[in-house]
């Protein structure tokens, strides 16, 4: 978990960073209620009671920039949950960046909210605690997902209404690991204001880099399927061509090549039993979106699987990758990849894109 933190941190760095020649600031805060959802039968046990959270945030957006990134609010924010029994389930605290973006590029009053970031776990699984089977860790990965609807009730105070989706788990880097799902719905307000002595510089505006023709991506990621199982390794290799070139926010298809070295203790119940290495390698067919800001990639995915030894209770899987370029073909890329309510790996690696090729145009010597 010290390799997440310090991936969540230099986002945070990153967003605070593109905050300080923001020409509008926001400040917002709204309380949520909800449920945690019982996806697996064993959280029955604990799931007494309905779920609340606070939240506040600091986001910002530049009017005067131009093209798509004008309408992209970014910032950090900052969440309190009640998971709903916190005698048993504790509470949950976390940080992290998040990006709004709006359905309306004219209106912008919808957007769709993504957050990234760290959460903090008052109370894990323990021996004394051993109901508690969804987390084990206290530090853990955030997503947050949610739609949000803003009324103006004056030009610098508005009134946030929000349907938002809350998971935070481990990644299976440490057994047991359902993961905590949360949908709650939220009510809040927010305050604007311009800053007067924004001064715009002629390079303000970072071009986005966007997604070239093929890329290809290598993971590794570390597990843990069972309480007091080995540590394992899955790693993965992936190849996505993109079909929307002239898109901004293109879509793509490919194929991912696993190997998890997990799928002994998840196939088997005792250790000692031994099962064919084919049994370890995964083959996927997916399908993706991605949003590029500059030079980070915000990348959606689902697909299923052509080969999997677990098909039964691992058919589909969805992923969300963070990619940022450090040129134009190399990057760094850091994913989490799920199984419908829970988190399989959180996958650490490198990726390479291959930019379409520049047409020429030759004219004619007469």
């Amino acid at each position: 978990m010290i390799l997440i933190r310090r991936i969540m941190l230099l986002l945070m760095v990153i967003c605070l960073g593109q905050t300080i020649q923001a020409q509008t600031r926001i400040l917002s805060g709204g309380w949520g209620y909800g449920f945690t959802t019982p996806h697996h039968s064993d959280m029955w046990n604990y799931i007494t009671g309905h779920a609340q959270n606070f939240h506040a945030e600091y986001t910002t957006f530049n009017k005067l920039d131009s093209g798509r990134n004008s309408n992209i609010i970014k910032g950090l924010g900052f969440t309190f949950i009640n998971p709903g029994n916190p005698d048993t389930m504790g509470y949950a605290l976390g940080l992290f960046p998040q990006i709004q973006f709006p359905f309306n590029c004219e209106k912008k009053h919808s957007y769709f909210v993504l957050g990234c970031g760290l959460e903090y776990s008052t109370k894990t699984y323990t021996e004394e605690n051993f109901a508690f089977n969804a987390i084990s860790s206290h530090f853990n990965a955030l997503i947050m997902l949610g739609y949000r609807r803003i009324f103006s009730l004056t030009p610098q105070w508005k009134l946030n209404t929000e349907l938002r989706w809350t998971h935070f788990s481990n990644g299976s880097t440490k057994a047991p690991n359902l993961g905590l799902n949360i949908p709650t719905l939220c009510l809040g307000l927010q305050y604007r204001w311009d800053v007067s002595e924004y001064k715009p510089k002629s390079k303000t505006m970072q071009n986005n880099l966007n997604v070239g023709n093929w890329t290809f991506i290598g993971t590794g990621s570390w597990k843990q399927v069972k309480a007091e199982a080995h540590i394992c390794g899955a790693y993965s290799l992936q190849v996505e061509k993109n079909i929307s070139p002239k898109r901004i926010n293109s879509w793509s298809i490919g194929s991912d090549l696993i190997v998890d070295y997990t799928m002994n203790d998840r196939l088997t119940e005792f250790s000692d039993t031994v099962v064919p290495f084919s049994n370890n390698i995964k083959l996927s067919l997916k399908g993706g979106w991605t949003v590029p800001i500059g030079r980070l990639h915000i990348v959606l995915q689902a697909g299923s699987y052509l080969k999997n030894s677990n098909f039964k209770k691992e058919f589909a899987f969805e992923r969300l990758s963070l990619r940022y370029f450090l040129n134009e073909n190399v990057g760094v890329d850091v994913g989490l990849r799920a199984h419908f309510a829970k988190a399989d790996a959180i996958e650490y690696g490198v990726v390479y894109r291959l930019p379409y090729k520049k047409q020429m145009i030759i004219n004619p010597a007469f």
